[in-house]
């Protein structure tokens, strides 16, 4: 069967963009009563549930998710490529899988729009058998049951999984020669280990818990970010100078010591990201254009659920609207 061309698979995602919630609309669920933001649901007829309820959101995000995915993968002239964001959405169910085995505890709800079904992933967990995953991360959860049989130590599974999903997308990146999909996954990298330190720091941890839980190196080498450890914030700042993505680090950095609050640098690691994938909006043959889809409806996914949990539990809008990433478009 021939690859489906790019100018083919932007066309197809041109119309499926049409089904976005722009930010208008998110604002308008967001400021309205818990009633208002679901009839804005039905109306658009989100999930496919006409008879939908507050209750059903989860249900509802779940059946975008997975029409999305399915959407992309029918349509990726270079599914090694689209693939690896789709793999996130597994590393995220493995992460909850193996935790919940081994805790003996019940299972969160596992996501849709992965590779594979969660089924089938729920059956590998219980099974320890993981031959049908890409041939890194089944190495990956080889290693890690290993390790587990052991001691049993749930905080690793976080950092394994992390670990050996960053690792694969870089080389694949960097195998196809590819500057977006390198340069998205370098900065993931640079922001979840600045995080990683920020939070290791404030929590009195030392280096040596830094170095066990950095993942693979981005922009930033392991041997800067565990010199600037004890570090003041502005010579982090200066610190962090041969990421790309430098400018949004300090911007990120200084919101988070203005707010006090470490959501001020994920709100920057979401938007920078997303300003990777923005200026391709349009583009009518590109990996971006498809990439940005799918960002699109997991930030759209994140409004939906937190706007429907704050108004049915009676939360303050106040946290709601702090936690309110940017949309794309």
């Amino acid at each position: 069967m021939q690859q489906p061309s790019y100018a083919y698979a932007c066309a197809r995602v041109s119309a499926l963009e049409n089904g976005l919630f722009d930010a208008k609309t998110v604002k308008r669920m967001a400021d309205g009563s818990l009633e208002d933001a679901m009839r804005i649901l039905l109306d658009a007829r989100y999930g496919g549930v006409p008879d939908a309820t507050a209750a059903d959101c989860e249900r509802l995000i779940d059946n975008v998710r997975a029409e999305a995915a399915r959407s992309i993968r029918e349509i990726s002239p270079e599914p090694e490529l689209t693939d690896l964001f789709l793999l996130e959405t597994d590393i995220h169910n493995l992460k909850l899988l193996v935790k919940a085995r081994l805790l003996d505890q019940a299972e969160t709800p596992l996501l849709s729009g992965g590779l594979f079904d969660p089924a089938r992933l729920k059956t590998a967990v219980a099974e320890q058998d993981y031959g049908f995953l890409p041939a890194s991360i089944a190495q990956a959860m080889d290693a890690l049951e290993e390790r587990l049989r052991i001691e049993v130590e749930p905080q690793r599974v976080s950092i394994a999984l992390d670990r050996a999903y960053l690792s694969h997308a870089l080389a694949t990146a960097r195998a196809g020669r590819d500057a977006f999909a390198l340069a998205y996954f370098t900065a993931l990298c640079d922001f979840d280990n600045v995080i990683t330190l920020l939070r290791l720091r404030a929590m009195g941890a030392g280096r040596d818990d830094l170095r066990e839980a950095l993942l693979p190196e981005g922009g930033l080498k392991h041997d800067v970010l565990l010199q600037a450890y004890e570090l003041s914030d502005d010579a982090l700042v200066r610190a962090l100078s041969a990421s790309p993505a430098r400018d949004a680090l300090a911007a990120g950095l200084a919101d988070m010591q203005r707010t006090g609050s470490i959501g001020a640098l994920e709100r920057a690691r979401e938007n920078y990201l997303l300003s990777l994938v923005r200026p391709y909006r349009h583009d009518i043959a590109s990996v971006q254009r498809l990439v940005g889809y799918l960002l699109a409806r997991d930030r759209e996914a994140r409004a939906v659920r937190m706007i429907v949990t704050v108004k049915r539990n009676g939360l303050d809008d106040a946290v709601m609207q702090e936690r309110l990433c940017e949309l794309y478009g």
